[in-house]
């Protein structure tokens, strides 16, 4: 066997073991940013419940787009499961707006966020993000109550005195504050938190 053979098979050898350490590390990467996600958005839901249930709309959709990557389907995948299992054992009243945070994480990624981790705002991409969160709010209030019997649709009509526009008032105030909220925190992260 010729010396330049050798040393082609060893090259090769080299390349193998180089490109199995960056997915070892690539995976551990995607699994410790998923686990801290995860722990983060638990304590949030163990910190607010009940009727302050709607402060974790202010955090676990943006936590969540931070800590998973631009286009790594396998982080989202993580991060969703752990959440919806450990919201099925402990949280289970609040399962149907779990679903909205991880619904609205990825339409802030996908409004937000460009190729690059930067983030880029636009006038139409606030609008509808701020659709999408009146739309999450109202209906995880129908459905925790429908489901739950959590009265959370009647606490809405006693603070609007059942006049539909207040209700709506009510929602759109919420709204733009979670909106402003994600936003804020997502510009202030991105580049600090590296989500490539």
């Amino acid at each position: 066997m010729s010396e330049s053979h050798r040393r082609d098979q060893r090259n090769v050898k080299e390349q193998s073991h180089s490109k199995e350490y960056r997915n070892t590390r690539e995976q551990t990467n995607v699994l410790t940013r998923s686990a801290m996600a995860l722990a983060l958005s638990v304590v949030s839901l163990l910190l607010f419940r009940g009727p302050v249930s709607i402060v974790s709309m202010f955090i676990i959709p943006v936590v969540i787009v931070l800590f998973s990557k631009r286009k790594e389907l396998t982080s989202f995948i993580y991060i969703a499961t752990g959440l919806l299992m450990m919201t099925v054992l402990f949280f289970q009243t609040q399962i149907v707006f779990v679903i909205g945070y991880l619904l609205l994480s990825i339409t802030l990624k996908y409004f937000f966020l460009d190729s690059h981790r930067k983030v880029k705002l636009s006038f139409s991409g606030i609008l509808k993000y701020l659709l999408t969160v009146m739309i999450t709010l109202f209906i995880g209030i129908q459905l925790t109550q429908m489901i739950f019997l959590i009265p959370l649709h009647d606490m809405m009509l006693r603070l609007s005195g059942n006049d539909p526009m207040r209700y709506f008032s009510i929602l759109l105030v919420e709204g733009i504050a979670i909106t402003l909220f994600n936003l804020l925190i997502l510009r202030a992260f991105a580049s600090r938190v590296r989500i490539k």
